[in-house]
């Protein structure tokens, strides 16, 4: 007798603890707008990561480390110190390189940290932000964001930043974030006697 009642305490507690998970699992997260838009504008906190941009095959690479963001793929070369208010960017097919002072509205517009200017487009989609659920990307657990009418956003839960989105186009972009891993030699100002300048 006593062996049939700790036999069906088991089997309560079991069945207890496989609905415990199943809630817990089920649990939808509230992310309003707002939550949504903090969570994103928090990628701006970092200082120091690799971005990668990948779209139709073709990769840029962006690393940031401090006031220094360098962006690069295949044919071009860009280091832009924003504290110094300097650009040096270097076509590698011509061998040439371009040296810009900037000042206030042209540091607005060349010195992103991202690639499609998230700050912007939250202005632009206004409270138009909902949360469609958590979906694992790349082994990151990702917040399923629609923005607008047809577009949608996987942003990285811990970081803010974009890994995924899929405008009403049909285009995908994706991206790959490395936290703390740019070196000082990896944002160095390359050499530029190898060069031609051009104005």
């Amino acid at each position: 007798m006593k062996k049939g009642i700790w036999a069906l305490i088991a089997i309560i507690l079991v069945l207890a603890l496989i609905l415990g998970i199943k809630i817990i699992k089920t649990e939808k997260k509230d992310y309003t707008p707002e939550k949504i838009k903090k969570k994103i504008l928090s990628a701006y906190d970092y200082t120091n990561y690799t971005y990668e941009y990948i779209q139709n095959g073709q990769k840029t690479t962006k690393k940031v480390r401090g006031n220094i963001i360098v962006t690069e793929n295949d044919s071009t070369y860009s280091w832009i110190d924003g504290e110094a208010m300097s650009k040096v960017t270097i076509d590698k097919e011509k061998n040439t390189y371009l040296m810009t002072k900037l000042n206030a509205s042209t540091k607005d517009l060349l010195y992103k940290k991202d690639f499609i200017d998230i700050k912007s487009l939250l202005n632009k989609y206004g409270n138009d932000l909902i949360y469609l659920g958590d979906e694992n990307y790349k082994g990151r657990n990702c917040l399923k964001i629609r923005a607008g009418e047809n577009t949608e956003y996987l942003i990285d839960e811990e970081t803010g930043f974009v890994l995924k989105y899929e405008p009403s186009d049909g285009t995908v972009a994706e991206f790959n974030i490395e936290i703390n891993n740019v070196t000082e030699d990896d944002v160095k100002l390359p050499d530029l006697s190898k060069y031609e300048r051009v104005s």
